[in-house]
């Protein structure tokens, strides 16, 4: 695979070598601890297979019953979590962003609907308009900005994911009215946004551009990328009066020059 550098000077090859599905799976999860060599060596074969079938189901990655078997014995190992098998790839993908270049970090939630397919499995939350149920997965996907097209589109390369969540919804506490510390001294959804940078910023040479739909649009995530280093594009919510002038944050948009 190829990609260009297109700047004003000569363009700049990149190369990338392509791996094998078992390459890649040992590549990505053979340094994942565990608790127990076995299990790693379980997870790197169960992402060989899946990386083969990527659309396919179970039974379709695993066509041999003892495989398939397997897997379903790893997927219900309590002490195996979800932090402990992405946790390798997340590094792998901060490490990659070390390089002096420039890096969009790419965030939003996802919705996985169970709803008609599995009515009994547990620990599930409402999703959608409440009548659905399934779980919430916040991605963060890092892509390196290897040049810009003529009509100022970035061309870059996907380099993985900084940082993964997943969750069921919970909801407010029953059967009693939040106030508004204590509503700020626990765990909430919105603190997802940004998170990433809480392990660290860009290094020196480096820019890294978060970009986040207007759910991100509130003091936290903007404090982070600030006290990280990091630049930030957010899909305006709030419509706030501008730290110079008296206009609104519309207004002053409608106004601007077009800057790309």
């Amino acid at each position: 695979m190829w990609s260009f550098d297109l700047g004003s000077s000569p363009p700049q090859v990149r190369t990338t070598t392509l791996l094998t599905p078992a390459q890649w799976a040992d590549s990505e999860f053979a340094l994942a601890q565990l608790g127990d060599q076995r299990r790693t060596q379980r997870l790197v074969k169960i992402a060989n297979h899946l990386a083969q079938s990527p659309g396919g189901t179970l039974p379709q990655a695993f066509p041999e019953w003892s495989e398939l078997k397997a897997a379903y014995r790893f997927f219900n190992q309590p002490k195996v979590t979800f932090e402990q098998i992405q946790s390798p790839h997340w590094r792998r993908t901060r490490a990659a962003c070390q390089e002096p270049s420039q890096y969009l970090l790419i965030e939003d939630t996802s919705e996985l609907d169970y709803t008609t397919h599995h009515p009994a499995t547990e620990e599930l939350g409402p999703i959608g308009d409440g009548h659905g149920w399934g779980l919430l997965l916040h991605s963060t996907l890092a892509m390196r900005v290897e040049g810009w097209d003529l009509e100022d589109r970035p061309q870059g390369t996907v380099l993985g994911l900084l940082r993964q969540e997943c969750w069921s919804r919970w909801g407010r506490p029953k059967g009693k009215q939040e106030t508004r510390r204590q509503l700020m001294g626990r765990e909430r959804e919105s603190q997802r946004w940004a998170r990433a940078l809480e392990e660290g910023g860009p290094p020196a040479g480096s820019t890294w551009i978060e970009i986040m739909d207007r759910e991100g649009d509130f003091y936290e995530p903007i404090e982070r990328c600030q006290r990280q280093g990091a630049d930030f594009i957010i899909r305006a919510f709030h419509d706030r009066v501008v730290s110079q002038g008296s206009d609104h944050l519309k207004a002053a948009v409608a106004k601007a020059a077009v800057c790309g």
